[in-house]
Protein backbone atom coordinates (compact mmCIF):
# COMPACT_ATOMS: atom_id res chain seq x y z
CA UNK A 1 0.00 0.00 0.00
CA UNK A 2 1.61 3.53 -0.85
CA UNK A 3 1.26 6.54 0.65
CA UNK A 4 -0.98 7.69 -0.87
CA UNK A 5 -3.76 4.65 -1.21
CA UNK A 6 -6.73 5.45 1.51
CA UNK A 7 -7.06 2.71 3.71
CA UNK A 8 -10.01 0.12 3.93
CA UNK A 9 -9.75 -0.33 7.46
CA UNK A 10 -12.40 1.74 9.88
CA UNK A 11 -10.27 5.30 11.03
CA UNK A 12 -10.23 6.10 14.61
CA UNK A 13 -9.80 9.47 15.04
CA UNK A 14 -7.21 11.18 17.25
CA UNK A 15 -9.71 12.18 20.01
CA UNK A 16 -10.67 8.44 20.50
CA UNK A 17 -6.74 7.45 20.05
CA UNK A 18 -6.22 10.00 23.00
CA UNK A 19 -8.89 8.34 25.36
CA UNK A 20 -7.82 5.01 24.63
CA UNK A 21 -4.04 6.02 25.70
CA UNK A 22 -5.85 7.58 28.92
CA UNK A 23 -7.35 4.38 29.60
CA UNK A 24 -4.64 2.52 28.94
CA UNK A 25 -2.23 3.99 31.57
CA UNK A 26 -4.69 3.70 34.22
CA UNK A 27 -5.00 -0.06 33.52
CA UNK A 28 -1.11 0.04 33.70
CA UNK A 29 -1.49 1.62 36.98
CA UNK A 30 -4.23 -0.42 38.28
CA UNK A 31 -6.81 1.93 38.81
CA UNK A 32 -10.72 1.81 38.50
CA UNK A 33 -11.75 2.30 34.80
CA UNK A 34 -8.79 1.45 33.18
CA UNK A 35 -8.75 -0.63 30.23
CA UNK A 36 -6.33 -2.78 28.19
CA UNK A 37 -5.51 -0.42 24.60
CA UNK A 38 -6.76 -3.46 21.88
CA UNK A 39 -6.90 -1.68 18.59
CA UNK A 40 -7.20 -4.17 16.00
CA UNK A 41 -7.74 -3.46 12.35
CA UNK A 42 -8.63 0.33 12.47
CA UNK A 43 -6.86 2.63 10.37
CA UNK A 44 -4.93 5.08 12.47
CA UNK A 45 -2.34 6.03 9.63
CA UNK A 46 -0.72 9.51 11.19
CA UNK A 47 -1.77 9.88 14.40
CA UNK A 48 0.10 11.29 17.39
CA UNK A 49 0.95 8.82 20.64
CA UNK A 50 2.55 11.35 22.71
CA UNK A 51 5.55 9.33 23.92
CA UNK A 52 2.45 7.34 25.90
CA UNK A 53 2.49 4.07 27.79
CA UNK A 54 1.48 1.28 25.88
CA UNK A 55 2.74 -0.80 26.97
CA UNK A 56 1.49 -4.46 26.54
CA UNK A 57 -1.48 -2.77 24.00
CA UNK A 58 -2.54 -4.79 20.70
CA UNK A 59 -2.57 -3.53 17.37
CA UNK A 60 -3.12 -6.55 15.38
CA UNK A 61 -3.49 -5.57 11.66
CA UNK A 62 -3.99 -2.08 12.09
CA UNK A 63 -2.68 0.77 9.76
CA UNK A 64 -0.24 2.77 11.21
CA UNK A 65 1.20 4.67 8.50
CA UNK A 66 3.50 7.91 9.26
CA UNK A 67 2.26 7.65 13.24
CA UNK A 68 4.19 9.73 15.56
CA UNK A 69 5.09 6.84 18.14
CA UNK A 70 8.31 8.68 19.12
CA UNK A 71 9.70 8.52 22.86
CA UNK A 72 6.89 6.23 23.54
CA UNK A 73 6.86 2.91 25.91
CA UNK A 74 5.86 -0.18 23.53
CA UNK A 75 6.92 -3.02 25.80
CA UNK A 76 5.43 -6.34 24.92
CA UNK A 77 3.09 -4.39 22.13
CA UNK A 78 1.98 -5.98 19.59
CA UNK A 79 2.29 -4.84 16.18
CA UNK A 80 1.13 -8.57 14.33
CA UNK A 81 0.42 -7.48 10.77
CA UNK A 82 0.70 -3.77 10.83
CA UNK A 83 1.52 -1.22 8.00
CA UNK A 84 4.21 0.69 9.69
CA UNK A 85 5.55 2.38 6.77
CA UNK A 86 6.64 5.95 7.47
CA UNK A 87 6.39 5.92 11.20
CA UNK A 88 8.30 7.15 13.45
CA UNK A 89 9.52 5.20 16.30
CA UNK A 90 12.76 6.90 17.28
CA UNK A 91 13.73 6.41 21.00
CA UNK A 92 10.75 3.99 21.93
CA UNK A 93 11.00 0.89 24.06
CA UNK A 94 9.87 -2.25 21.68
CA UNK A 95 11.64 -4.78 23.84
CA UNK A 96 9.96 -7.74 23.35
CA UNK A 97 6.94 -6.46 21.50
CA UNK A 98 5.62 -8.37 17.91
CA UNK A 99 6.61 -7.32 14.74
CA UNK A 100 5.37 -10.53 13.27
CA UNK A 101 4.44 -9.99 9.47
CA UNK A 102 4.58 -6.11 9.94
CA UNK A 103 5.55 -3.49 7.11
CA UNK A 104 7.86 -1.03 8.87
CA UNK A 105 9.25 0.12 5.11
CA UNK A 106 11.37 3.58 5.55
CA UNK A 107 10.44 4.18 9.58
CA UNK A 108 12.69 5.55 11.78
CA UNK A 109 13.94 3.92 14.88
CA UNK A 110 16.91 5.75 15.36
CA UNK A 111 17.31 4.96 19.30
CA UNK A 112 14.79 2.75 19.81
CA UNK A 113 15.21 -0.18 22.06
CA UNK A 114 13.95 -3.71 20.02
CA UNK A 115 15.81 -5.91 22.09
CA UNK A 116 14.28 -9.73 22.38
CA UNK A 117 11.87 -8.18 20.08
CA UNK A 118 9.95 -10.84 17.27
CA UNK A 119 10.57 -10.09 13.63
CA UNK A 120 9.59 -13.26 12.04
CA UNK A 121 7.53 -13.95 9.49
CA UNK A 122 3.99 -13.35 10.20
CA UNK A 123 2.57 -16.81 9.73
CA UNK A 124 -1.01 -16.00 9.45
CA UNK A 125 -2.92 -12.70 9.74
CA UNK A 126 -6.55 -12.41 9.85
CA UNK A 127 -8.16 -9.07 8.62
CA UNK A 128 -11.93 -8.23 8.74
CA UNK A 129 -14.47 -6.45 6.18
CA UNK A 130 -14.82 -2.54 6.63
CA UNK A 131 -18.58 -2.87 6.63
CA UNK A 132 -19.17 -6.19 8.26
CA UNK A 133 -16.12 -7.29 10.18
CA UNK A 134 -16.46 -10.62 8.89
CA UNK A 135 -13.01 -12.20 8.58
CA UNK A 136 -11.90 -12.30 5.01
CA UNK A 137 -8.47 -13.66 4.22
CA UNK A 138 -5.35 -15.28 5.56
CA UNK A 139 -1.86 -14.11 4.94
CA UNK A 140 1.23 -14.80 5.13
CA UNK A 141 3.36 -12.08 5.29
CA UNK A 142 7.32 -11.41 5.55
CA UNK A 143 8.21 -8.94 8.59
CA UNK A 144 10.15 -5.66 6.66
CA UNK A 145 11.83 -2.97 7.69
CA UNK A 146 13.32 -2.36 4.37
CA UNK A 147 15.12 0.88 4.28
CA UNK A 148 14.49 1.71 8.13
CA UNK A 149 16.61 3.81 10.10
CA UNK A 150 18.25 1.68 13.04
CA UNK A 151 21.14 3.99 13.71
CA UNK A 152 21.59 3.33 17.09
CA UNK A 153 19.55 1.08 17.89
CA UNK A 154 19.02 -2.06 20.52
CA UNK A 155 18.16 -4.98 18.30
CA UNK A 156 19.87 -7.40 20.99
CA UNK A 157 18.26 -10.83 21.10
CA UNK A 158 15.66 -10.41 18.58
CA UNK A 159 13.97 -12.98 16.75
CA UNK A 160 14.80 -11.77 12.87
CA UNK A 161 14.89 -15.16 11.29
CA UNK A 162 14.22 -14.20 7.38
CA UNK A 163 13.22 -10.47 8.27
CA UNK A 164 13.78 -8.16 5.31
CA UNK A 165 16.36 -5.78 6.20
CA UNK A 166 17.79 -4.57 2.83
CA UNK A 167 18.89 -1.04 2.53
CA UNK A 168 18.04 -0.57 6.31
CA UNK A 169 20.56 1.94 8.23
CA UNK A 170 21.92 0.19 11.22
CA UNK A 171 24.98 2.09 12.17
CA UNK A 172 26.14 1.30 15.33
CA UNK A 173 23.05 -0.85 16.56
CA UNK A 174 23.54 -3.43 18.75
CA UNK A 175 22.69 -6.89 17.56
CA UNK A 176 24.41 -9.23 20.08
CA UNK A 177 22.90 -12.57 19.61
CA UNK A 178 20.11 -11.67 17.06
CA UNK A 179 18.99 -14.51 15.15
CA UNK A 180 19.33 -13.52 11.87
CA UNK A 181 19.31 -16.75 9.86
CA UNK A 182 18.04 -16.11 6.35
CA UNK A 183 17.63 -12.38 6.62
CA UNK A 184 17.68 -10.47 4.18
CA UNK A 185 20.53 -7.67 4.92
CA UNK A 186 21.15 -6.54 1.06
CA UNK A 187 22.77 -2.97 0.66
CA UNK A 188 22.44 -2.38 4.21
CA UNK A 189 24.82 0.02 6.16
CA UNK A 190 25.83 -1.90 9.38
CA UNK A 191 28.98 -0.21 9.89
CA UNK A 192 30.52 -0.09 13.84
CA UNK A 193 27.22 -2.39 14.38
CA UNK A 194 27.90 -5.06 17.78
CA UNK A 195 27.36 -8.60 15.68
CA UNK A 196 28.81 -10.51 18.62
CA UNK A 197 27.08 -14.07 18.73
CA UNK A 198 24.56 -13.07 15.67
CA UNK A 199 23.27 -15.86 13.56
CA UNK A 200 23.49 -14.86 9.88
CA UNK A 201 23.72 -18.33 8.54
CA UNK A 202 22.41 -18.34 4.75
CA UNK A 203 21.62 -14.36 5.08
CA UNK A 204 21.56 -12.28 2.16
CA UNK A 205 24.38 -9.88 2.76
CA UNK A 206 25.33 -8.84 -0.75
CA UNK A 207 26.84 -5.23 -0.72
CA UNK A 208 26.63 -4.68 2.86
CA UNK A 209 28.55 -2.01 4.54
CA UNK A 210 30.54 -3.75 7.42
CA UNK A 211 33.63 -1.38 8.32
CA UNK A 212 34.34 -1.20 11.74
CA UNK A 213 31.85 -3.94 12.90
CA UNK A 214 32.07 -6.51 15.71
CA UNK A 215 31.42 -10.21 14.18
CA UNK A 216 32.66 -12.24 17.59
CA UNK A 217 31.34 -16.13 17.37
CA UNK A 218 29.12 -14.91 15.02
CA UNK A 219 27.80 -17.36 12.03
CA UNK A 220 27.91 -16.62 9.03
CA UNK A 221 27.62 -19.90 7.50
CA UNK A 222 26.48 -19.98 3.83
CA UNK A 223 25.93 -16.44 4.16
CA UNK A 224 25.95 -14.37 0.68
CA UNK A 225 28.83 -11.76 0.68
CA UNK A 226 29.46 -10.67 -2.35
CA UNK A 227 30.68 -6.97 -2.51
CA UNK A 228 30.96 -6.34 0.99
CA UNK A 229 32.45 -3.16 1.86
CA UNK A 230 34.70 -3.63 4.84
CA UNK A 231 37.65 -1.30 6.38
CA UNK A 232 39.79 -3.35 3.85
CA UNK A 233 40.00 -1.36 0.30
CA UNK A 234 38.24 -1.77 -2.36
CA UNK A 235 40.08 -1.27 -5.03
CA UNK A 236 42.86 1.23 -5.37
CA UNK A 237 43.83 3.54 -2.59
CA UNK A 238 45.65 6.92 -2.39
CA UNK A 239 48.49 7.56 -0.23
CA UNK A 240 47.39 10.38 1.46
CA UNK A 241 50.13 10.67 4.61
CA UNK A 242 52.08 12.77 3.13
CA UNK A 243 49.11 15.59 3.18
CA UNK A 244 49.58 18.92 0.42
CA UNK A 245 52.67 16.43 -0.99
CA UNK A 246 50.45 13.03 -1.35
CA UNK A 247 49.92 12.18 -5.06
CA UNK A 248 45.92 12.57 -4.86
CA UNK A 249 46.54 15.89 -4.44
CA UNK A 250 49.31 16.19 -6.97
CA UNK A 251 46.79 15.25 -9.65
CA UNK A 252 44.24 17.44 -7.75
CA UNK A 253 46.43 20.64 -8.23
CA UNK A 254 46.69 19.69 -12.04
CA UNK A 255 43.32 19.05 -12.13
CA UNK A 256 42.39 23.06 -11.20
CA UNK A 257 44.78 24.20 -13.77
CA UNK A 258 43.35 21.83 -16.43
CA UNK A 259 39.87 23.59 -15.69
CA UNK A 260 41.31 26.91 -15.34
CA UNK A 261 42.71 27.09 -18.91
CA UNK A 262 40.19 24.76 -20.49
CA UNK A 263 42.77 21.70 -21.13
CA UNK A 264 45.02 24.07 -23.02
CA UNK A 265 47.54 25.67 -20.40
CA UNK A 266 48.84 22.62 -19.12
CA UNK A 267 47.59 20.63 -16.28
CA UNK A 268 45.62 17.07 -16.85
CA UNK A 269 42.21 15.99 -16.06
CA UNK A 270 41.85 13.80 -12.35
CA UNK A 271 41.21 10.31 -12.79
CA UNK A 272 40.23 8.55 -9.95
CA UNK A 273 38.31 5.75 -11.49
CA UNK A 274 38.63 2.37 -9.61
CA UNK A 275 40.00 4.19 -5.91
CA UNK A 276 38.20 3.57 -2.65
CA UNK A 277 38.59 7.23 -1.75
CA UNK A 278 36.64 6.71 2.12
CA UNK A 279 40.02 7.22 3.71
CA UNK A 280 40.06 11.34 2.17
CA UNK A 281 38.24 12.96 4.73
CA UNK A 282 38.92 16.50 3.04
CA UNK A 283 37.77 15.78 -0.32
CA UNK A 284 35.39 17.92 -0.70
CA UNK A 285 37.84 21.29 -0.18
CA UNK A 286 39.33 20.59 -3.75
CA UNK A 287 37.57 21.40 -7.14
CA UNK A 288 36.30 18.10 -8.84
CA UNK A 289 34.98 19.79 -11.19
CA UNK A 290 34.80 17.48 -14.90
CA UNK A 291 36.69 15.06 -13.01
CA UNK A 292 36.42 10.80 -13.75
CA UNK A 293 35.60 8.74 -11.31
CA UNK A 294 34.45 5.86 -12.85
CA UNK A 295 33.55 2.48 -10.50
CA UNK A 296 34.76 4.40 -7.58
CA UNK A 297 34.00 4.08 -4.09
CA UNK A 298 32.47 7.08 -2.03
CA UNK A 299 30.12 5.43 0.72
CA UNK A 300 29.41 7.54 3.18
CA UNK A 301 31.91 10.31 2.86
CA UNK A 302 31.34 14.25 3.65
CA UNK A 303 30.90 16.02 0.24
CA UNK A 304 29.12 18.98 1.55
CA UNK A 305 28.61 21.78 -0.66
CA UNK A 306 31.26 20.18 -3.01
CA UNK A 307 32.08 21.20 -6.50
CA UNK A 308 31.37 18.34 -8.67
CA UNK A 309 29.60 19.67 -11.61
CA UNK A 310 30.06 17.96 -15.01
CA UNK A 311 31.59 15.08 -13.59
CA UNK A 312 31.74 11.39 -14.67
CA UNK A 313 30.69 9.13 -12.21
CA UNK A 314 29.49 5.68 -13.73
CA UNK A 315 29.10 3.15 -11.44
CA UNK A 316 30.69 4.94 -8.77
CA UNK A 317 29.22 3.78 -4.60
CA UNK A 318 27.89 6.76 -2.76
CA UNK A 319 25.93 5.13 -0.57
CA UNK A 320 25.12 7.05 2.22
CA UNK A 321 27.19 10.30 1.28
CA UNK A 322 26.28 13.58 1.93
CA UNK A 323 25.54 16.01 -0.41
CA UNK A 324 23.88 18.82 1.05
CA UNK A 325 24.32 21.74 -1.15
CA UNK A 326 26.68 19.79 -3.29
CA UNK A 327 26.71 21.46 -7.56
CA UNK A 328 26.43 18.33 -9.59
CA UNK A 329 24.79 20.09 -12.24
CA UNK A 330 25.47 17.79 -15.67
CA UNK A 331 27.24 15.40 -13.76
CA UNK A 332 27.07 11.46 -15.24
CA UNK A 333 25.95 9.43 -12.77
CA UNK A 334 24.24 6.16 -15.01
CA UNK A 335 24.19 3.38 -12.96
CA UNK A 336 25.89 4.82 -9.21
CA UNK A 337 24.50 3.37 -5.91
CA UNK A 338 23.17 6.01 -3.95
CA UNK A 339 20.55 4.81 -1.75
CA UNK A 340 20.21 6.81 1.90
CA UNK A 341 22.65 10.16 0.23
CA UNK A 342 21.92 13.11 1.89
CA UNK A 343 21.20 15.48 -1.24
CA UNK A 344 19.32 18.00 0.18
CA UNK A 345 19.14 21.03 -1.86
CA UNK A 346 21.92 20.10 -4.09
CA UNK A 347 21.86 21.14 -7.67
CA UNK A 348 21.20 18.34 -10.28
CA UNK A 349 20.00 20.96 -12.72
CA UNK A 350 21.79 21.31 -16.42
CA UNK A 351 24.60 23.54 -17.88
CA UNK A 352 24.49 25.92 -20.23
CA UNK A 353 27.45 26.52 -23.17
CA UNK A 354 25.36 28.49 -25.29
CA UNK A 355 21.96 29.07 -25.80
CA UNK A 356 21.20 25.83 -27.71
CA UNK A 357 23.27 23.46 -26.03
CA UNK A 358 23.07 22.44 -22.47
CA UNK A 359 24.21 19.30 -20.47
CA UNK A 360 21.51 17.36 -18.37
CA UNK A 361 22.34 15.44 -15.59
CA UNK A 362 22.24 12.02 -15.97
CA UNK A 363 20.98 9.72 -13.82
CA UNK A 364 19.77 6.87 -15.58
CA UNK A 365 19.56 3.24 -13.08
CA UNK A 366 20.59 4.98 -10.34
CA UNK A 367 19.92 3.81 -6.99
CA UNK A 368 18.29 6.66 -4.84
CA UNK A 369 16.18 4.69 -2.63
CA UNK A 370 15.61 5.75 1.05
CA UNK A 371 17.53 8.96 0.18
CA UNK A 372 16.74 12.89 0.96
CA UNK A 373 16.51 14.45 -2.16
CA UNK A 374 14.47 17.44 -0.34
CA UNK A 375 14.39 20.94 -1.81
CA UNK A 376 17.03 19.25 -4.59
CA UNK A 377 17.35 20.65 -8.29
CA UNK A 378 16.59 18.10 -10.78
CA UNK A 379 15.53 19.98 -13.43
CA UNK A 380 15.80 18.29 -17.26
CA UNK A 381 17.82 15.90 -14.97
CA UNK A 382 17.09 12.05 -16.53
CA UNK A 383 15.85 9.77 -14.07
CA UNK A 384 15.10 6.84 -16.34
CA UNK A 385 14.44 3.68 -14.25
CA UNK A 386 16.00 5.50 -11.05
CA UNK A 387 15.07 3.38 -8.04
CA UNK A 388 13.47 6.06 -5.72
CA UNK A 389 11.04 4.07 -3.71
CA UNK A 390 10.94 5.80 -0.10
CA UNK A 391 13.10 9.04 -1.03
CA UNK A 392 11.90 12.29 -0.07
CA UNK A 393 11.54 14.31 -2.84
CA UNK A 394 9.67 16.87 -0.92
CA UNK A 395 9.86 20.54 -2.46
CA UNK A 396 12.29 19.28 -5.27
CA UNK A 397 12.32 20.84 -8.51
CA UNK A 398 11.31 18.04 -10.62
CA UNK A 399 10.39 20.53 -13.92
CA UNK A 400 11.49 18.59 -17.16
CA UNK A 401 12.73 15.35 -15.08
CA UNK A 402 12.40 12.22 -17.10
CA UNK A 403 11.16 9.74 -14.91
CA UNK A 404 10.32 6.99 -17.49
CA UNK A 405 9.77 3.80 -16.07
CA UNK A 406 11.46 5.18 -12.39
CA UNK A 407 10.27 2.85 -9.54
CA UNK A 408 8.43 6.04 -6.78
CA UNK A 409 6.76 3.46 -4.60
CA UNK A 410 6.29 5.03 -1.01
CA UNK A 411 8.02 8.13 -2.38
CA UNK A 412 7.51 11.91 -0.71
CA UNK A 413 6.72 14.12 -3.36
CA UNK A 414 5.06 16.60 -0.91
CA UNK A 415 5.07 20.47 -2.81
CA UNK A 416 7.28 19.23 -5.46
CA UNK A 417 7.38 21.51 -8.64
CA UNK A 418 6.23 19.76 -11.84
CA UNK A 419 6.04 21.26 -14.88
CA UNK A 420 2.77 21.93 -16.40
Amino acid sequence: MSNSEQSSLPPLLQSELDAIIKKHLMFVKAKNGGARAIIKFKSIAGLNFHGADLSGADFTGCDMRNCFMSNGNFLNAVFYGCDLKGANLSKGNFSRADFRGADLTGADLTDADLSKADMRMGAKIISQNATTHETVQSLDGTTLFKGSDLENANLSDARAGQVDLSQANLTNARMANIDLSQANLENANMARVDLTGANLENARMAGVVLTAAILNDSNMNGAHMDYVLTDEAKGKVFDYSAGEDSPLVQMLKSHAQWIQFEGKGGGQRADLSGYDMRNITDLARYTLTAVKAEAAVFQGMALLSAQMQSGDFKGSDFRDVKFIEADLRASNFVGAKMSRANLSHANLSPLFFAEDRKIVADLTDVDLSFSDLSGCNLQNAILVRANLEGSNLSEADLRGCDLTDANLENTNMHKTKKSD
